[in-house]
């Protein structure tokens, strides 16, 4: 956030060091509008704004249509696009959605296997008693895996 730890900076504020991230990342959600606006007022920009200066690739009102050897296929703003991924996060909510997996799912396949690995957290593995701190920790849990 450009926070000068040291207060060597008028204000204690120095410029952010621009991130480089090891991979790309896509954050993609069902629901039109902006990303994450169930948040708290007073976090949720802070969110957003660390996804984006960390090159995360935000979209809302997304369909998914297909996932495949070259990764997951999506629909958005009238446009179909495939996203060349090799990881994809199902985190669907209130309701457990497996429409997309392949028959020969795997939860956790080899990263040398080919194609994308499958990973389910959330509401999307459980729903029965939707838990946003549950969801949460397994996604951060599973990103550290990855």
């Amino acid at each position: 956030m450009g926070i000068d730890l040291s207060v060597s900076e008028r204000g204690g504020l120095k410029p952010p060091a621009p991130a480089r991230p090891p991979r790309q990342i896509w954050l993609l959600q069902r629901k039109a509008g902006k990303l994450g606006a169930g948040l708290g007022k007073t976090s949720g920009w802070v969110h957003r704004a660390t996804l984006a200066r960390n090159g995360v690739k935000m979209l809302a009102g997304v369909s998914y249509l297909e996932i495949g050897a070259r990764g997951l296929k999506i629909e958005h703003g009238g446009a179909r696009q495939w996203l060349e991924v090799d990881n994809i996060v199902v985190c669907a909510g209130q309701e457990s959605l497996r429409d997309l997996y392949p028959r020969d799912f795997a939860r956790e396949k080899p990263a040398d296997a080919g194609g994308p690995r499958y990973h389910v957290i959330g509401g999307a593995a459980l729903a029965t008693e939707l838990d946003a701190k549950r969801a949460i920790r397994e996604g951060a849990e599973l990103a550290a895996r990855l």
